[in-house]
């Protein structure tokens, strides 16, 4: 695999390009299939030909993404048998290991193949769940379903995990002590483990939860200076709207590519960053 995250974080590079492209491919290379979420090889090809126009130095498997299409399969479960409803579908299991096995296939000899997870609660809110029942015990239980989810992808080369929370009103420290298990199983993989996070608020105690890399695509390029931890962000929605960067000498610009603007805005923003 490329190990360009590894690289950059162990400062051997000084410049990382993360953007995080799912809606963008799959409208604008893949004109809103409804297979995007079926059909693996339509799926890698799309993100790999939405590449060579973003020039993204990580591509991610968002699952997410793919449970938010099939979250209709949880609608007759409660609590963690929401998620265990999804992962137990044949088809959409078969999905998901062979569209990460082509996106390896084809792209992890240049470019970072990393898998990215809804938090516990994140996942079990967008399946349904109500928010008031959601503890601790809960939680556990959730990571211990997707725990045993990645391990299905122990042998490809996959370079990260990047645990993605939401602002959803869950306790934070419950979800950070519940999501250890998952930050232990990225280190026995040596997979780079990243949280992606809504906003940067340091009252959330699961912020607290170590990890290589955070990841705020709502943040500021010229805050990112600031951080005491490392992190990513600076493509925001000002970027995306012709704000210029200043120059940085040592950045991992993150960000959300923004499927509702026009594409060519969106070649002539990449240009830029150059």
């Amino acid at each position: 695999m490329a190990g360009l995250v590894k690289t950059w974080l162990a400062g051997e590079s000084q410049l990382l390009r993360w953007l995080a492209f799912e809606d963008y491919a799959r409208k604008v290379f893949a004109n809103n299939h409804p297979a995007w979420h079926s059909e693996p090889m339509r799926y890698a090809a799309g993100l790999a030909d939405a590449n060579k126009v973003l020039g993204s130095q990580v591509v991610t498997f968002d699952f997410g993404a793919v449970f938010a299409t099939h979250a209709g399969l949880a609608a007759d479960s409660e609590g963690v048998e929401r998620i265990t409803a999804l992962l137990n579908d044949a088809a959409l299991s078969a999905f998901c290991a062979d569209a990460v096995a082509a996106m390896a296939h084809q792209l992890s000899a240049g470019v970072d193949v990393v898998l990215q997870l809804p938090s516990p609660s994140a996942l079990l809110v967008m399946l349904g769940e109500d928010v008031d029942n959601i503890d601790f015990d809960l939680l556990d239980d959730a990571v211990t379903v997707l725990a045993d989810l990645l391990r299905e992808f122990a042998q490809l080369p996959v370079a990260g995990l990047v645990l993605a929370f939401s602002d959803n009103g869950v306790d934070p420290g419950d979800e950070g002590e519940a999501c250890e298990v998952l930050q232990g199983l990225a280190a026995h993989y040596d997979w780079v483990f990243a949280l992606r996070l809504e906003s940067d608020d340091p009252t959330k105690a699961h912020y607290e939860l170590a990890a290589d890399i955070r990841l705020i695509p709502t943040l500021e390029a010229a805050r990112l200076g600031e951080r005491e931890n490392l992190t990513g962000g600076g493509l925001n929605s000002a970027f995306w709207s012709g704000d210029a960067i200043s120059p940085i000498s040592r950045a991992c610009l993150y960000g959300d590519v923004p499927a509702d603007l026009d594409p060519r805005l969106i070649i002539e923003r990449v240009a830029s960053l150059a």
